[in-house]
């Protein structure tokens, strides 16, 4: 399954969008039972637009046991600050 969240920053501008994607980067590939992982950030930039997006690919009987993961945990505290509003789609 995927996991798809997509971030609003609260200040738009490239340096907030690659300290975003630094912080949820440190997931990658530290955490077991996740298959694959990878961020992007939008280069549009339209009123629409969402400013980071992480997609995670698990298992779905992973998903709660990611979202109290300690490093996930850990990356949620440190990029609240600079985040205004996130959505999230999960899929089969």
């Amino acid at each position: 399954m995927k996991h798809i969240v997509f971030f609003k920053l609260n200040e738009r501008n490239e340096q907030n969008q690659d300290a975003l994607i630094e912080i949820l980067n440190k997931m990658k590939g530290q955490i077991p039972f996740v298959q694959d992982m990878w961020v992007g950030k939008d280069f549009l930039n339209s009123q629409r637009s969402f400013d980071v997006v992480l997609e995670v690919t698990l298992n779905k009987e992973d998903l709660d046991t990611y979202a109290d993961y300690p490093l996930h945990v850990a990356c949620k505290n440190e990029f609240a600050p600079l985040v205004s509003k996130s959505v999230v789609c999960d899929v089969e």
